[in-house]
């Protein structure tokens, strides 16, 4: 293929008040943005996500330092949530929704210090993987400040294995990790969503996103596998207790 063609194939990258934006291509990253991502700071249950992260964070740290640890990762989430509301206004559409959040690993209580952890370790390891995703989106706003989104929730997923790593030297701490990667494994492989999904497929189309559902699934899963080995924790099937195949 000549570097014309290539190209020629090349999704276009589009910037904000584009008028030769598609309406389609506004309405799907409206729906990405507003509809179906967690961060958003003008949608009250997004801002009680966060509320539950820092009561857990701050309430079962086991020290001073583990707290101050949390509450950056809080104020991180807090500014992901206005830079989302800010992309959605961008499109010239309110922010303000007040609708549930889909995913139900932000449901899921965080009652000890080990679910914490987990879920720094595994779910926020999710929100990296879209991160990634969103450096080569084809929205300019988005791509420019996805390099910083990508940074933070390094950050948070690599302090959740530091957690995990202090966890387990103890023999309680170990099975305590053990018990509870039974249910936040599931739930971080169906956070990507159904294998099938047609709206993924269409993400890839407009360049939104370079990977369909399933293939971040399994890049996720041959990154975090191997991680979790080192920590001498049996990883459960990938197909048990999960809702999105």
């Amino acid at each position: 293929m000549s570097r014309t063609e290539i190209l020629q194939a090349a999704p276009r990258m589009y910037k904000r008040d584009d008028p030769d934006m598609p309406d389609e291509y506004r309405a799907f990253m409206i729906k990405l943005l507003k509809h179906a991502h967690i961060e958003n700071a003008e949608n009250p249950y997004s801002r009680e996500v966060v509320a539950n992260i820092a009561n857990a964070g701050l309430r079962h740290a086991p020290t001073g330092k583990d707290a101050l640890t949390e509450a950056v990762i809080v104020k991180q989430e807090a500014e992901h949530g206005m830079i989302v509301a800010k992309l959605i206004e961008s499109f010239g559409e309110s922010a303000v929704i007040d609708k549930p959040i889909g995913q139900y690993a932000f449901k899921m209580k965080l009652a000890t210090w080990c679910d914490v952890a987990w879920f720094h370790a595994l779910i926020d390891r999710v929100g990296l993987y879209v991160g990634i995703e969103w450096m080569s989106a084809t929205y300019e706003p988005l791509a420019k400040v996805s390099p910083r989104l990508e940074r933070e929730e390094q950050f948070h997923a690599e302090t959740g294995l530091r957690h995990l790593r202090a966890i387990i030297k103890t023999d309680d701490g170990r099975r305590e990790a053990q018990d509870l990667l039974q249910k936040w494994w599931p739930a971080a492989l169906d956070m990507f969503g159904r294998s099938n999904s047609k709206n993924s497929a269409s993400y890839v189309k407009w360049g939104i996103k370079t990977k369909g559902n399933e293939e971040l699934r399994r890049s996720f899963i041959a990154e975090v596998v191997p991680l979790i080995e080192r920590l001498d924790i049996e990883v459960p099937d990938n197909l048990a207790n999960r809702k999105y195949v």
